[in-house]
C-alpha cells in the first residue's frame, strides 16, 4: 500500500477521470459548434459526479474530464492517493491505458462503469479494485477499505442493492463546457429483456426509484446555482412505473421548468400520465422503437409492444403536444438494407421531430454479445469500435459496407430539407426542432463536400454499379467485393 494511504492525519485525494470518447466530445463541423454555443462535450460525466457525491468523509475529490481538454490527460502521482476511472465500452481501451500508467506510478486504481461491470475479470487486469454496478453501493465501501488497507478486488452493487440513488456533485465541473450540464437521474434498472441492452444486465431487471423529494431539490438547486430552466432526465425509461412517474410530474410542475427524457412507448396507455407530463413542462421524449417490423422486435427480445401499434401510440403521445425522437437500430438478423430504408420512411410518416439510427452493437454483458460470440460472428473486440457507428459483427442479410451505407443514407434522407418540411410543417413553428434538423443536415453536407464524397442515398443500392457508388460514399478507395444483394427495381423500392 502506498505511503500516502497510511496517513490518517490529512485528507486523502481521489482523482476521478472520464476517458476521452467520440460519443461525448463535440468534434463536428463549425456550423454545429456554433449551434452548441462552442460547448466542448455533450453530457457532463454524471457517473463521476455521483461518485464524488458518495465518497466517504476523509476524501478530497477532483474530476478530470478528457472530453473537454485539448490534450490527453497526463498521469501524475503528485498528491494523489487513488484514481477512479469510469468507462463505457468505447472508452475501455483509454481507461485501461490510464489505469496502467497510474499503477506504474504506485497509485491505487479503481475501475467502474458499464464496461468494467460487464467484464470485471478483464478490468481487474488493469486495476486494484473493480466496482460493479451502482457507485452508491460500491465506492464508499471500496474507498473505506482502501484507506484501511483491507480492499478487495471486486465490489458488487448487488451486495447492497438498496443504496439510494445519490444527488451528483456538479460543483466540481464547469457548466460552460457541456451542452447538457443538468441531466437528472431518477431511476435505474429495467424489467424488459431486450437482447441488445446493457441496462438489465448491469443494473438489474427491477425498477429502482429515487426519492422524489431529492429530485425536486436537485432541480431547485440547479435553477438557483446555474440558472437552469431546461433539464434532461437521463433514465433509460423515466416512466417505467406510470403511477410513480405521474407523482414525479405533479411534484415538478410548480418548478416551472422544461424537460425532455426517454420512455418506452407504453406511456400511450395512460392519458393521465401524458397530461401530467405535458403540464409539468415535458417538451420531448426519446422512444426506443428499434424497428417498425414485428419479426425484428421479436428477434431482439422486445416483446412488450407490437409494431403494428406504433403509429397509433405515437399519434396519441403527440396529441399532448410532446415532440418525439425515435431511436431505431440497424443490423438485426431479420433485416437487409430495404428494411433500413423502411424504418426511415416510417419515421417520416410518424412525423418524428428527430430520429437516430445506430448500428446494432453487441455490447459485453448483453445476451447478444454472448450469442454472437457463440456463433463466431464478432469481427473485433477492439472496444474503441463499439460505438454504434462501426460494424463489429458479421451481419446476416447484408454486408458490413451495406450496413454502414444504409445508416448514413438514413441520416441524410431523414434530415433532408424536403423530409424536414414534411415532418415538421411550417406551422405551428417548431423552432428548436427546425434548428436541430437544419444543423444536422448542413453538418452532413459540409462533411461530405469537404471530403469530396457523394452524399449517401438508398437509391445507391439499386443501380448496376452499386458497390462502386457505396465505396465512394464511404470513402473506400476501391469497392470491396462482397456478397451480392438481390436488387429490386428502383421504382418499386424507393416508393415503399
Amino acid at each position: 500500500m502506498s505511503s500516502t494511504l497510511q496517513s490518517s492525519a490529512r485528507l486523502r485525494r481521489l482523482r476521478l477521470i472520464n476517458p476521452r470518447s467520440r460519443l461525448s466530445t463535440i468534434a463536428m463541423p463549425e456550423i454545429i459548434r456554433k449551434m452548441t454555443f462552442s460547448r466542448k462535450a455533450v453530457f457532463m460525466p454524471l457517473n463521476l459526479a455521483i461518485c464524488a457525491a458518495v465518497a466517504p468523509d476523509g476524501w478530497n475529490v477532483e474530476i478530470v474530464d478528457e472530453n473537454v481538454t485539448n490534450v490527453p490527460h497526463q498521469p501524475d502521482a503528485t498528491g494523489v492517493d487513488a484514481v477512479g476511472i469510469g468507462a463505457m465500452t468505447t472508452q475501455a481501451r483509454r481507461a485501461y491505458e490510464l489505469a496502467d500508467a497510474y499503477r506504474q506510478l504506485g497509485v491505487k486504481v479503481i475501475l467502474g462503469g458499464i464496461h468494467p461491470s460487464a467484464l470485471p475479470q478483464e478490468a481487474a487486469l488493469h486495476a486494484d479494485i473493480v466496482c460493479k454496478g451502482d457507485a452508491e453501493a460500491t465506492l464508499p465501501r471500496a474507498l473505506a477499505d482502501l484507506a484501511a488497507g483491507t480492499e478487495k478486488a471486486i465490489y458488487d452493487w448487488q451486495d447492497n442493492p438498496d443504496a439510494p440513488i445519490a444527488t451528483p456533485r456538479k460543483d466540481l465541473l464547469n457548466a460552460s463546457d457541456y451542452l447538457v450540464f443538468n441531466p437528472i437521474q431518477t431511476t435505474r434498472g429495467c424489467p424488459h429483456g431486450c437482447a441488445f441492452c446493457t441496462t438489465p444486465a448491469i443494473f438489474g431487471r427491477k425498477f429502482r426509484r429515487r426519492a422524489i423529494s431529492d429530485i425536486v431539490e436537485e432541480i431547485r438547486s440547479a435553477k438557483a446555482n446555474f440558472n437552469s430552466r431546461l433539464f434532461i432526465f437521463s433514465d433509460d425509461d423515466l416512466a417505467g412505473s406510470h403511477r410513480w412517474a405521474r407523482e414525479l410530474c405533479e411534484a415538478i410542475r410548480p418548478l416551472g421548468i422544461r424537460w425532455a427524457g426517454q420512455c418506452d412507448i407504453l406511456i400511450s396507455d395512460s392519458e393521465p400520465l401524458l397530461a401530467a407530463m405535458r403540464d409539468s413542462g415535458c417538451i420531448g421524449l426519446i422512444l426506443g422503437l428499434e424497428s417498425p417490423k414485428a419479426d425484428a422486435l421479436a428477434w431482439a427480445g422486445k416483446r412488450y409492444v407490437r409494431a403494428e401499434e406504433y403509429l397509433t401510440r405515437i399519434a396519441k403521445i403527440q396529441s399532448y403536444g410532446i415532440s418525439l425522437w425515435g431511436s431505431f437500430i440497424f443490423g438485426f438478423d431479420t433485416d437487409d438494407w430495404r428494411d433500413c430504408m423502411k424504418a426511415v420512411r416510417f419515421a417520416q410518416r410518424a412525423q418524428l421531430c428527430m430520429s437516430c439510427y445506430p448500428i446494432l452493437t453487441p455490447y459485453p454483458g448483453t445476451a447478444l454479445f454472448e450469442q454472437y460470440r457463440r456463433e463466431d460472428r464478432l469481427l473485433t473486440t477492439d472496444w474503441d469500435q463499439y460505438n454504434g457507428a462501426t460494424v463489429v459483427f458479421q451481419p446476416k442479410r447484408m454486408t458490413s459496407e451495406h450496413l454502414r451505407h444504409a445508416q448514413m443514407a438514413a441520416f441524410h434522407e431523414f434530415y433532408s430539407l424536403r423530409s424536414a418540411l414534411q415532418r415538421l410543417k411550417a406551422w405551428p413553428f417548431k423552432r428548436n426542432s427546425w434548428l436541430a434538423n437544419l444543423a444536422i443536415y448542413r453538418g452532413m453536407k459540409y462533411y461530405y463536400d469537404k471530403r469530396r464524397r457523394p452524399l449517401p442515398r438508398f437509391a445507391d443500392f439499386t443501380v448496376s454499379d452499386a458497390d462502386a457508388r457505396i465505396a465512394a460514399s464511404l470513402g473506400d478507395p476501391t469497392p470491396t467485393p462482397h456478397r451480392q444483394v438481390a436488387w429490386a427495381p428502383l421504382t418499386e423500392t424507393i416508393k415503399q
